[in-house]
C-alpha cells in the first residue's frame, strides 16, 4: 500500500511538471504546442550531430591507429629480413657473398628506423621490397600522443640501434678470420637473442593496438545502435504525451483552486484541521498560494502543541529547554540566553542554555545581581540594537552587534528576559531575524501564562520543603529525595556521605544575646556550611541547630575532609554583635552509605550516635563512625 502510495505522488510530481502549471492558462498552451515540436526538432538535431560526430571520431582513430599497425608489420618484416642476412654472412666464406649481405641488412635496419621514427614524428611511408625495390604500399601516418607508446618506440629504435652494432661486429668478426669460430658464433647468437627480443615487443605493441582498435569499434557500434534506438523511441513518446498531457494541462488548473476555496472555507468557520496540507506541487500562483497557506498552518500548528507541551511539563525549568530548544530548532535562532528574573531579591539568573556560565554571558555581570539594570526588564519592553547600536550600556560584547531582549511578563511583572543576538552588524541578516524574532514573541506570549502558573506552583513547593529563616531544605525535603538518592549511588557503585552538623553550646548563645542574635549565628552558620561544599551536596536544617549535609558522589574518606574544612570555617567565622562579635564551634558526626550500612535513616542514627561522641570528648571536632559504637545488631 505504502509503494503504490509513493506511485501516486511521483505521477503527481510529474503531471505538474509537464502541465506546465507555473503559467497562465493561454501561456500554457501556447508553449505546450511550441515546446513539443521545438523538443522534438532539439532532440532529432542531437541524435545527428551525435551521429557525425561518432563518425568523425572512428575515422580519426582509423587515421592514427591503422597506420600505426602496418608500421608494426613492416618493422617485424625488415627485422626477419635483416636476420636472414646475418645468419647468411656467419654461413657464407666469400667476401662478396658476407658485404652484399651485410649491406642488406644494413638497409633493413636503417629502414626499421626511418619508419619508427615516422611513427614518433608523423609523415609519409613508402614501404618497398629490398630484394625487388618494388614499392608496394604508400600512406600518411599521424605523430604518436600517448606518452607511455612514444617512450615505447623510442625503446625500439634504441634497441634498432643496438642491432646495428651487432651486425656491424658480426661482419667484422667474420672478415678478420673467415670461418666459424666460438666468438663469430657467440656475437651471432646475440643478435638473434635481440632480434627475438624486438620481434616480441613489436608483436605486443601490434596487438595492443588491435586490441584499442577493436574495442573502439565496439564502443562506436553500441553508441550508434544505442543513439539510434533513444531518438526512435523518444518520437514515438513524445507523440504519445503530446495527447495525454493535453488533456491534463485543463484539469490541473479547476483541482487546485477547488481545494484552496474548501479550506479557506473551513479556516473561517473554524473547522480546519490544522494536520491537513494542501498537496498543491506546481510553482504558478496557485502553487505560491497553497505553499503559504500550509507555512500559515504549520506556524499554528507548531505553536499550539508547543503549548500543549509545555502545559504538561514539570517545572519551569523544562518549559525554558523546550523555548530555548524551539528558538534554535524551529527559528534557527542559534544564540540565545534566558533569563529569569527574581523580583523579591531583585536579581536575575541564566536558565538557558542549562549549562551556560556567567563568563558566556554577553551583558555585564551587574545585572545577575540588579535585575533592574538590565533595560528590557526595567522597561518591560522589547529591546534591538537594529536601530539604536548603543542602545543598552550594559551589553558587553562589541557594540556593532545586532542584539534583541525580549521581556516576558509574569504575573504582571517581568518574570524574565529572552536574548537573541544575531551577530556583527553588516553581516547579519535584519530582515530575516526580524521575521524570526517576530514568530519567537508568539512561542513566548504562549509560554507566560504557563510559566506563570509553574512558578507559582514552585514557589509553593519550596515554601513547605525550605527552611524560611535560613533557606535551606528541611527535614520534608529529605523524606521525599532519600530514596531516589541511595538507588542512585548504590547503582553508579559509589558513596554517600553522611554528617550531622551540632553548633557548640547554642542554648547559650541565645540565652545570653537573644534569639535574634541566634537565628543570626544560625544563618551565618548556614551560609558558611553551604559555602564549604559543593554546589551538587545537599544541605539542610535537621531541627534547632542541627544541620544534615549529604555529600553526593565521593570517594571512600573524603567525609572527613570536607567535614574538617566545614569545622575550620565557622571555627574562624566572626558574627557580629552590638559593636563586638561571636565566634561559634561546630560537632561533626559522620557516615557514608554503603561502607555502614545500605539503610538511609540508619546511616543518620550513625551519624547522630558519632555526633555525640563528638560532644562527649570535648566538642569543636569532627568523629567518624565505627561499628563499636553502635553495640545493638539492628537500627
Amino acid at each position: 500500500m505504502f509503494k503504490i502510495f509513493k506511485l501516486k505522488d511521483k505521477s503527481k510530481r510529474l503531471i505538474n511538471i509537464l502541465a506546465f502549471r507555473d503559467l497562465f492558462i493561454q501561456q500554457k498552451f501556447i508553449l505546450f504546442s511550441a515546446g513539443a515540436l521545438f523538443w522534438l526538432v532539439v532532440i532529432a538535431a542531437i541524435g545527428l550531430v551525435s551521429l557525425f560526430e561518432m563518425n568523425a571520431k572512428s575515422q580519426k582513430m582509423a587515421d592514427i591507429i591503422v597506420p600505426q599497425e602496418k608500421i608494426a608489420n613492416i618493422v617485424l618484416r625488415k627485422l626477419r629480413g635483416a636476420s636472414i642476412s646475418s645468419h647468411k654472412i656467419v654461413i657464407y666464406s666469400d667476401s662478396e657473398s658476407i658485404n652484399s649481405n651485410y649491406i642488406k641488412g644494413k638497409n633493413r635496419l636503417v629502414d626499421c628506423r626511418n619508419y619508427l621514427n615516422i611513427s614518433l614524428v608523423g609523415g609519409n611511408v613508402m614501404d618497398y621490397s629490398r630484394g625487388t625495390e618494388q614499392p608496394f604500399n604508400d600512406f600518411a601516418v599521424a605523430p604518436l600522443a600517448d606518452h607511455e607508446k612514444r617512450k615505447f618506440v623510442e625503446q625500439l629504435i634504441s634497441n634498432i640501434n643496438r642491432l646495428e652494432r651487432l651486425m656491424d661486429e658480426l661482419v667484422a668478426a667474420k672478415l678478420e678470420k673467415i670461418g666459424k669460430s666460438d666468438a663469430l658464433l657467440n656475437k651471432l647468437l646475440e643478435y638473434d637473442n635481440l632480434t627475438r627480443d624486438i620481434i616480441v615487443e613489436v608483436n605486443s605493441f601490434a596487438i595492443n593496438i588491435d586490441k584499442e582498435w577493436r574495442k573502439f569499434t565496439d564502443i562506436i557500434q553500441t553508441r550508434l545502435v544505442l543513439s539510434i534506438t533513444l531518438i526512435s523511441l523518444a518520437f514515438v513518446i513524445s507523440i504519445m504525451l503530446s495527447f495525454f498531457f493535453g488533456v491534463l494541462i485543463a484539469r490541473s488548473l479547476s483541482r487546485p483552486v477547488t481545494a484552496i476555496i474548501e479550506e479557506i472555507k473551513n479556516l473561517s468557520s473554524g473547522e480546519i484541521n490544522l494536520t491537513k496540507k494542501l498537496d498543491v506541487a506546481s510553482k504558478d500562483e496557485l502553487g505560491i498560494l497553497s505553499s503559504e497557506f500550509n507555512k500559515l498552518m504549520d506556524s499554528i500548528e507548531r505553536i499550539t502543541s508547543f503549548k500543549k507541551m509545555i502545559e504538561e511539563d514539570e517545572s519551569p525549568e523544562d518549559i525554558y529547554e523546550r523555548l530555548g530548544k524551539a528558538f534554535i530548532n524551529d527559528l534557527e535562532l542559534g544564540n540565545c540566553v534566558i533569563y529569569e528574573v527574581s523580583n523579591s531579591k531583585n536579581n536575575m539568573t541564566i536558565v538557558y542554555p542549562p549549562e551556560a556560565e556567567e563568563t558566556e554571558m554577553h551583558c555585564k555581570k551587574e545585572i545577575l545581581l540588579n535585575c533592574d539594570l538590565c533595560r528590557a526588564k526595567r522597561s518591560g519592553h522589547m529591546i534591538s540594537s537594529s536601530v539604536h547600536p548603543a542602545i543598552c550600556r550594559y551589553y558587553a560584547e562589541k557594540s556593532d552587534d545586532i542584539y534583541y531582549c525580549i521581556p516576558f511578563i509574569i504575573g504582571g511583572n517581568v518574570g524574565g528576559v529572552v536574548q537573541f543576538v544575531c551577530g556583527k552588524r553588516g553581516i547579519c541578516d535584519i530582515t530575516g531575524i526580524d521575521k524570526k524574532i517576530s514568530r519567537a514573541r508568539q512561542y513566548i506570549a504562549e509560554a507566560q501564562p504557563v510559566l506563570e502558573a509553574k512558578r507559582l506552583m514552585r514557589t509553593l513547593k519550596e515554601s513547605t520543603l525550605k527552611d524560611p529563616m535560613t533557606d535551606l531544605y528541611n527535614r520534608r525535603f529529605i523524606e521525599e529525595a532519600y530514596e531516589n538518592l541511595v538507588a542512585g549511588i548504590l547503582r553508579r557503585g559509589i558513596n554517600l556521605g553522611i554528617m550531622i552538623c551540632d553548633l557548640d553550646y547554642f542554648k547559650q548563645t541565645n540565652d545570653a544575646y537573644g534569639h535574634d542574635v541566634g537565628d543570626r549565628v544560625l544563618r551565618e552558620a548556614a551560609r558558611n556550611i553551604k559555602r564549604s561544599v559543593r554546589k551538587s551536596d545537599l544541605v539542610i536544617r535537621f531541627g534547632g541547630e542541627e544541620f544534615l549535609v549529604i555529600l553526593v558522589d565521593i570517594t571512600h574518606g573524603d567525609s572527613e575532609k570536607i567535614a574538617e574544612k566545614i569545622r575550620k570555617t565557622l571555627e574562624a567565622a566572626k558574627v557580629q554583635v552590638a559593636g563586638s562579635y561571636i565566634q561559634k564551634t561546630i560537632s561533626i558526626g559522620i557516615s557514608e552509605i554503603p561502607a555502614d550500612t545500605h539503610n538511609f535513616w540508619e546511616a543518620i542514627k550513625f551519624a547522630d550516635v558519632a555526633l555525640y561522641r563528638a560532644k562527649g570528648t570535648g566538642r569543636n571536632k569532627v568523629v567518624r563512625f565505627t561499628s563499636d559504637m553502635w553495640a545493638e545488631e539492628k537500627y
